[in-house]
């Protein structure tokens, strides 16, 4: 930081200050926001060194007295207030971040993973009932579907806070400046009393995603059990195509097709449009234009002599 400027600020003098740095003139003035807090206005000189009437003066960051630190410094400033690290980490977008994760931590400490920590055992809010219903029919067995495909063991999910804190207003910034600690306390009490039906919903929905799952591997027909195999076993190689052999309506068909195709989750069925020009022609031929294959009907996986994937094994 320049030094005069760094002295200005710790003087209190009310007067502007005026200095160059890096071949540019600066005025900078202060006014008083309150006993804490004063806004600093900049009038950037490129290459003057005297104020100029078509001149601005443009907000420039927030000085508080208590720490002697600026925050929400502008990008105009920001050259000659402090290091970039230290801009970044007092931005008012970086505290918003540190808000939220501080106010999330206390929730979730508050709550315990522990449904019996709520005040409320059931939900009564119309939108939520709505929202539940849907879940247990439909998104619960797509979450659980994916956390199936995505991970090796899984693992129950705990309970999370969602806060997301509102776009800074003139005062609770200069609030949660003034007390980080207390404000993001207040945040989650508030939080915690006014979400109270919305974190219940979060324990219903992991239980039924639970659920789900556990139905997934008592169902050892689902075919999912060989889309997770075949995914797995392209992930052992960097093939961009592979060859296919599968057994469709008894008809046994060797083709190749693009890797990508078969590393991730392909519903029901995996699509022919993947496979290449010359081998999609036959196959269309074999089975029809509108024809694709499933997992089961996969017989091997081969790539350079490799076999990546069989059936049954």
């Amino acid at each position: 930081m320049n030094d005069l400027f760094s002295n200005w600020l710790a003087s209190g003098d009310a007067g502007p200050c005026c200095f160059q740095d890096g071949g540019h003139g600066y005025i900078v003035v202060r006014i008083e926001k309150n006993a804490d807090f004063e806004y600093l206005f900049c009038q950037q000189l490129y290459h003057k060194e005297n104020l100029t009437r078509s001149g601005t003066f443009k907000y420039a960051g927030i000085y508080c007295r208590k720490d002697g630190l600026l925050y929400d410094i502008q990008y105009s400033f920001s050259e000659i207030a402090e290091g970039p690290e230290a801009i970044k980490e007092r931005s008012a977008e970086t505290l918003r971040e540190k808000l939220k994760a501080a106010v999330r931590e206390k929730v979730e400490a508050a709550i315990g993973n522990d449904r019996s920590n709520l005040q409320v055992a059931e939900i009564t809010d119309s939108g939520l009932l709505s929202r539940l219903e849907y879940t247990l029919n439909y998104d619960a067995k797509e979450t659980a579907r994916r956390r199936y495909l995505d991970t090796v063991d899984f693992e129950p999910q705990a309970f999370s806070c969602h806060y997301d804190p509102d776009h800074w207003k003139e005062d609770s910034l200069l609030s949660y400046i003034a007390d980080p600690e207390g404000y993001a306390q207040k945040q989650a009490e508030d939080f915690i009393a006014e979400n109270q039906e919305n974190m219940l919903f979060d324990f219903l929905y992991n239980d039924a995603v639970l659920k789900e799952y556990r139905a997934i591997l008592a169902d050892t027909k689902n075919p999912v059990h060989l889309i997770k195999k075949i995914s797995a076993a392209m992930a052992t190689t960097s093939a961009k195509t592979v060859n296919v052999t599968i057994s469709k309506n008894g008809t046994e068909f060797t083709f190749k097709t693009e890797a990508f195709s078969l590393r991730g989750d392909c519903g029901s069925h995996y699509n022919s449009w993947s496979i290449v020009a010359a081998d999609r022609r036959k196959f269309e031929e074999l089975f029809g234009r509108s024809a694709d294959y499933t997992p089961g009907e996969i017989l091997c996986i081969t790539y350079a002599r490799n076999v990546l994937y069989e059936a049954g094994k």
